[in-house]
């Protein structure tokens, strides 16, 4: 077993196809079949199976993925000590943040690396809560943004603050414009027509939780994966979104929505700043890391982010 069979097999299951990963890594597909073949005699056992939604691996196969993709973290942990200095940070730092922050702090962050660090390639990811903590676990970030309540395992955090949901619907005639509008109840806002997120999302699990400790039923009218088709539901007064102050901070700054606080009780998540626990900081990753903590303080004085900031320490 070598680096370009793990290198293939882990390309075969992020694709899900084989015709797939051979496009992405320029190589042909029967050559790749191969590779595979190899591997799987040399192991012993089946690590892909065909399904009519394309490859997936099996059991072993996940096994081997988990292994593959920290060992690719550690080779490229060994290639960036050899190629950077501790007072010269260079080379390429991947950082990933949910929907909700990415378009607050992305651009603002690639300016001022690129001013400050120019030898510094950033790459900025953006995915669910809940994809940023696999993608900062298998090491294919170095650094990540997770929302979440739930105790962050296999990877190393510092908790930054804690942030509050908000009920959010298009501003009716007579609201007042970028107004503090009154709290609503969680018992008031089951009775509005929600639009929601699926239920793999992070806000949509804290508002199911608490629908069944209070022995309420959800009234969802819309449900949709897509930030872009939330934000125009609630436009057209569709229905109510419930989001933290950051998602909705654009439209409330442009007069287009009302934006309550959930309480009774309050619906809260807290924000991580994390990191791979198989490996330290380069020095490129702790510039990165040190200009996003920045650029945060900015937004909460800015009022983009709101929030109890949490003094906490690594875990």
């Amino acid at each position: 077993m070598n680096i370009r069979q793990l290198t293939y097999f882990t390309a075969i299951v992020e694709n899900g196809s084989f015709s797939k990963a051979a496009r992405a890594l320029h190589i042909a597909q029967p050559a790749l079949s191969q590779h595979i073949v190899n591997l799987e005699d040399e192991l012993g056992t089946a690590l892909l199976v065909r399904t009519h939604r394309g490859v997936t691996a099996t059991p072993a196969g996940e096994v081997l993925y988990l292994h593959a993709t920290k060992i690719a973290a550690q080779l490229k942990q060994a290639a960036d000590d050899v190629h950077f200095e501790a007072n010269h940070p260079k080379g390429e730092v991947v950082i990933v943040y949910p929907p909700m922050l990415g378009e607050h702090i992305a651009p603002i962050l690639f300016q001022r690396v690129e001013r400050r660090y120019p030898e510094i390639q950033l790459r900025i990811l953006e995915e669910l809560s809940l994809e940023c903590y696999n993608l900062v676990e298998t090491g294919r970030a170095d650094l990540g943004l997770v929302a979440s309540d739930a105790p962050l395992k296999n990877i190393k955090s510092i908790a930054l603050y804690e942030e509050g949901l908000y009920s959010v619907e298009r501003l009716r005639e007579g609201d007042e414009a970028r107004g503090d509008h009154p709290d609503i109840t969680f018992a008031e806002l089951s009775r509005k027509e929600l639009v929601l997120s699926q239920k793999r999302h992070a806000v949509r699990q804290i508002l199911e939780d608490q629908a069944l400790a209070s022995d309420i039923s959800l009234n969802i009218k819309v449900q949709t994966e897509a930030s872009r088709l939330r934000r125009a539901y609630i436009r057209q007064g569709i229905g109510v979104a419930i989001l933290p102050w950051a998602s909705l901070y654009p439209m409330w700054d442009r007069g287009e929505i009302s934006a309550r606080k959930i309480i009774e009780p309050e619906l809260t998540r807290t924000v991580h700043f994390a990191w791979p626990r198989n490996y330290p900081l380069n020095a490129a990753a702790k510039a990165v890391h040190d200009v996003t903590l920045e650029i945060i303080d900015e937004l909460f004085e800015k009022d983009v982010i709101r929030g109890r900031r949490l003094d906490t320490e690594e875990t």
